[in-house]
């Protein structure tokens, strides 16, 4: 079966990101913008039947979370930035590439300018390569996301083989697309290299440090969940960390190695956050008091002065573009939406 389009180039400017949900084929993610500077997000995505290849380009520090697909592995990895990214609350190595089981959860952290690249596979189709490349499976963990360590040259070769096969399919798709065959040669060629270099693999982190980096992953996310629900909207940084089972003290300092930022800002930035996104989508009913109400800031004068410190604008000006359909610009970027 063969994906449309086969190939697919967009990018995103000014609050557009906050928007881009399905950045990778199959799963959901929402975007948070973490400053007011400017901000452009390209993704590329190539089909190859039920292979597909993604890139994405962001030149300013964003938190991406969501699922991977359900229905096949992700095989991700940095080609640029590695050193500011982590991905749920770990630290990326130079020549690490992250394997997601299905429907895994993402928190991807990029503290300044990053790339990724995702190689998406039914499992059964990589393993049944596995098994002729080389009499043998490969050692797939089901529960969560980790990471293995390639050989030196290894990323940057992936990252080679990405771009030739992104330059190849924009090329062709101008001139009327890829040839079936094209497809299944270029689909072959690419599942072949990623067993290659999962073969050769090893290890990258002892049993108790990811083991460590996954639960404090779940906090994080237990707590934003507690400090965002609409019951709790005016619940204490002080009652978070008790139900939590750490101190305040604790809790901050877990928040600080693992995302950068105290348990305060991380919960304003997802609140700002998801103000944005509903004022973008908002309807002709719902006011701006609805919504700060909703994301728990019960006074609209510092609403908007929260708002406007983290997005450059005030919330009233979000609606109006959102409303108009104009996204790409902002005060604070001056740069128009382009395909």
């Amino acid at each position: 079966m063969l994906f449309q389009p086969t190939y697919m180039r967009h990018v995103y400017t000014g609050l557009e990101p906050s928007q881009a949900f399905d950045i990778v084929y199959g799963g959901t993610f929402e975007h948070r913008l973490l400053s007011s500077k400017l901000a452009t997000m390209e993704h590329q995505r190539l089909n190859l039947g039920n292979l597909r290849l993604e890139t994405g380009c962001y030149d300013f520090p964003v938190v991406a979370q969501g699922s991977m697909p359900k229905e096949a592995v992700c095989i991700g990895f940095m080609a640029a930035g590695g050193h500011v990214t982590r991905y749920n609350t770990s630290l990326i190595g130079d020549e690490d590439i992250q394997i997601y089981p299905p429907g895994a959860d993402l928190l991807y952290h990029a503290s300044g300018s990053s790339r990724w690249v995702n190689f998406t596979v039914p499992e059964d189709q990589l393993q049944q390569a596995a098994f002729v490349r080389n009499g043998r499976p490969l050692e797939i963990l089901k529960n969560a996301a980790y990471s293995v360590r390639l050989r030196a040259g290894e990323r940057r070769a992936l990252t080679v083989l990405a771009d030739d096969a992104m330059a190849v399919a924009r090329r062709l798709e101008n001139s009327g697309g890829m040839a079936p065959d094209l497809v299944s040669v270029m689909g072959d060629s690419m599942l072949t290299r990623y067993v290659d270099v999962l073969r050769d693999a090893e290890p990258t982190a002892k049993p108790k440090a990811s083991s460590a980096s996954q639960r404090h992953h779940y906090l994080v996310s237990a707590c934003e969940r507690l400090a965002i629900s609409g019951a709790s909207s005016e619940i204490t940084l002080v009652e978070i960390a008790r139900r939590s089972g750490y101190t305040l003290r604790s809790l901050e300092l877990i928040f600080r190695r693992s995302v950068g930022m105290t348990p305060g800002r991380w919960f304003m930035n997802a609140r700002l956050n998801g103000a944005l996104r509903d004022l973008i989508a908002c309807s002709a009913e719902r006011t701006i008091s609805d919504i700060a109400i909703k994301w728990g800031f019960r006074h609209l004068s510092r609403f908007s002065q929260y708002y406007r410190q983290a997005f450059g604008e005030l919330p009233s000006d979000t609606l109006k573009r959102g409303r108009s359909g104009i996204l790409g610009t902002s005060p604070c970027d001056g740069i128009r939406f382009k395909d």
